[in-house]
């Protein structure tokens, strides 16, 4: 039996509209963890998708005031939910930038699959319940990242105590399981000393039978994850970091510290959330007698 669309989408899609503030949709993106937005119509008709990146370009050129349809990919990839799964898969991850594939039936938002929906064990849902189009309980999700305060790529970063983090021991199906259960890109791959080996991210695991690839191969992600990653060192401004991360299109950077060891991990979700530090006090009035020249 072929597996449809239907039968890992997400129903009940967070949305934005396309006269919305960018600012609303900054906020359901930092806030849910997510990496992309439908942009529907008052009809609930997709008419955009808004993602990290077209909000984090906005911010870095000035127009952080703008509406989400002044930034949006307009007319963007959508599939039906009679799709079959193999050709979802191997869009979305033939597609590096793209980590959400919208469900539409008759030009109407139903759903949306994204490459963490295609980790997830199967639907252990009875065929009544299925039938019956009952929803799968909700995982727990994670908690919400808190905004942090700095100028640089170690103060506004997720440090490492908080990352979920894996081995080259770690097995691939533990791995693909915390990608999807936390809503994350990739996870660091680290020795005992906290040294980059790699990134496993949800690309390296997605299987994708039209190109041949039935799933990950390996049954460790020593063998799964992307080497000779970048990285970016802790004190680097978060400007540069932002335009790096644009520029290439990279969705999070290992952060090192001052031994070359990893201290944490910078995303643009965590750049989308920094705050920046308040201005300083104006420094006292100078009193007395000036020193010589």
């Amino acid at each position: 039996m072929v597996a449809r669309a239907s039968s890992v989408m997400t129903r009940g899609v967070v949305t934005v509209r396309p006269d919305s503030p960018l600012e609303d949709a900054r906020a359901l993106l930092t806030g849910n963890r997510f990496s992309a937005l439908p942009v529907v119509d008052r009809g609930y008709r997709l008419v955009g998708i808004v993602s990290t990146l077209d909000v984090l370009r906005a911010e870095v050129e000035g127009r952080a005031g703008a509406r989400v349809g002044d930034v949006m990919t307009r007319e963007p990839m959508a599939m039906s939910p009679d799709s079959p799964v193999t050709i979802l898969s191997h869009r979305l991850r033939r597609y590096g930038e793209r980590r959400v594939m919208p469900i539409v039936e008759r030009g109407v938002l139903v759903g949306v699959v994204t490459r963490g929906d295609l980790l997830r064990p199967p639907d252990r849902r009875s065929m009544f319940d299925r039938l019956l189009g009952a929803e799968p309980d909700d995982p727990e999700l994670p908690p919400t990242d808190e905004a942090r305060v700095g100028t640089t790529a170690g103060e506004v970063m997720t440090p490492l105590a908080d990352l979920v983090v894996a081995e080259p021991s770690t097995p691939v199906s533990a791995a693909a399981a915390w990608l999807s259960a936390n809503r994350l890109t990739a996870l660091p791959v680290l020795d005992q000393d906290d040294h980059l080996l790699g990134l496993v991210s949800e690309a390296d695991l997605v299987p994708d039978r039209l190109s041949g690839r039935r799933g990950p191969t390996a049954a460790r992600v020593g063998e799964a994850m992307t080497t000779g990653v970048t990285a970016v060192r802790h004190d680097v401004p978060l400007v540069k970091v932002a335009r790096r991360m644009i520029k290439h299109r990279w969705r999070v950077l290992p952060v090192l510290g001052d031994d070359d060891r990893v201290v944490g991990m910078v995303s643009r979700g965590d750049l989308l959330r920094a705050e920046s530090p308040p201005p300083e006090p104006d420094a006292p009035a100078a009193t007395g007698t000036p020193p010589p020249e």
